[in-house]
C-alpha cells in the first residue's frame, strides 16, 4: 500500500522534510555589530563568512541574512542554536551562480546524520531593512 501525506485545514504534514525560516532586522544586527565589533562577528560567524560580508556594498544586510539562515537551519533541526548546534557549527556560503548554501562542521554533520538528512535547500532574501531564510531539509 502507498504512504499518503496527511492534510489537515490548517497545514501539511510531510515526514520526509522539515522546514524553518527566520526573519532579522537589519539595523539589529547594524547594532550588534557597532556595538561589539569583532567580538559579537566572531562569535556568530566564521572567518569566510565575515571576509565575504565585509566586502559587500551593505555588509549589514548581508551579515542579517546569514544569521537569519544559521537560526531558519536550527529551526528545521528542531533544536535551536545551542548544544546540539552552534552558530559557528553552520556556515553559509555562496556558489558562483549566486545560490547560497551551507557548510556544516562535523557537529553539525553528525546531527543530521543522526536524523537522516540527505540534503537540505536555502533561500535567501533581503530589502533595505529585513533580512529573511527558508532553510528545507529533507530526508
Amino acid at each position: 500500500m502507498a504512504r499518503t501525506n496527511v492534510i489537515c485545514s490548517t497545514n501539511m504534514v510531510v515526514d520526509n522534510i522539515s522546514l524553518g525560516t527566520d526573519i532579522v532586522e537589519v539595523e539589529r544586527i547594524d547594532r550588534l555589530i557597532q556595538k561589539y565589533g569583532n567580538t559579537f562577528l566572531f562569535r556568530i560567524f566564521d572567518d569566510l563568512e565575515i571576509a565575504y560580508c565585509q566586502q559587500t556594498a551593505k555588509p549589514a544586510n548581508s551579515f542579517a541574512a546569514r544569521f537569519a539562515t544559521k537560526e531558519a537551519f536550527s529551526k528545521a533541526l528542531g533544536t535551536g542554536i545551542g548544544k546540539n548546534v552552534g552558530w559557528k557549527d553552520i556556515s553559509v556560503r555562496k556558489k558562483s551562480s549566486g545560490e547560497p548554501y551551507i557548510i556544516l562542521s562535523e557537529k553539525g554533520k553528525n546531527k543530521i546524520k543522526t536524523l537522516g538528512i540527505s540534503s537540505m535547500k536555502v533561500s535567501i532574501s533581503h530589502t533595505k531593512t529585513l533580512a529573511q531564510a527558508v532553510v528545507m531539509l529533507i530526508k
